[in-house]
């Protein structure tokens, strides 16, 4: 069995009670042989772009242990159920229990919406503070994809183009 860290994205009407959200990932985990090893709300968020008709989301971050070839059968059980608008799993292998709750705690699972709001860092501020510490590898993700975005070159086309009659060496005489 592999150690492996989930970001569960549920409808937000379903996932305001904890319980609800728990209960969901606890059936995922029983189709998957899998074992909790700590679960967690994240944040409820507007998302970039609508999911389902929804503008908003719960994130619930667990870390479990699973099986390998179990995981395909939970995503797709997680695409057939109406609650859980998405779910992305990853390896986590090496992650420690204190790691799991302060990545947990590092995106505001304690606070209120607004207090996270201002508190959040800008990408420039994350990626300074990860150069120095290991403990602010959570904040450094949370500011990652802006980060990412911001520093990506233009995408250029790779075409070559011949050269016009006007761009022609040749001289018509």
């Amino acid at each position: 069995m592999n150690q492996y860290e989930g970001m569960f994205l549920f409808d937000p009407t379903f996932g305001s009670s904890i319980e609800n959200c728990e209960t969901e990932v606890n059936r995922l985990m029983e189709r998957a042989d899998g074992e909790i090893l700590f679960i967690g709300k994240w944040d409820e968020r507007r998302l970039a772009y609508r999911i389902n008709g929804r503008k908003r989301g719960v994130y619930m971050l667990v870390y479990f242990n699973a099986p390998p070839d179990k995981i395909a059968g939970m995503q797709r059980d997680a695409q057939i159920s109406e609650d859980l608008l998405r779910l992305m799993v990853v390896r986590a292998d090496g992650v420690s229990r204190d790691m799991m709750e302060r990545q947990c705690a590092a995106r505001g699972a304690e606070r209120g919406p607004e207090e996270e709001a201002a508190s959040q860092p800008s990408p420039d501020q994350a990626v300074a503070k990860t150069e120095g510490s290991g403990e602010a590898m959570a904040v450094a993700r949370a500011a990652a994809p802006a980060a990412i975005a911001a520093a990506a070159p233009e995408a250029t086309s790779t075409e070559t183009t011949e050269p016009g009659p006007a761009e022609s060496s040749e001289n018509p005489a």
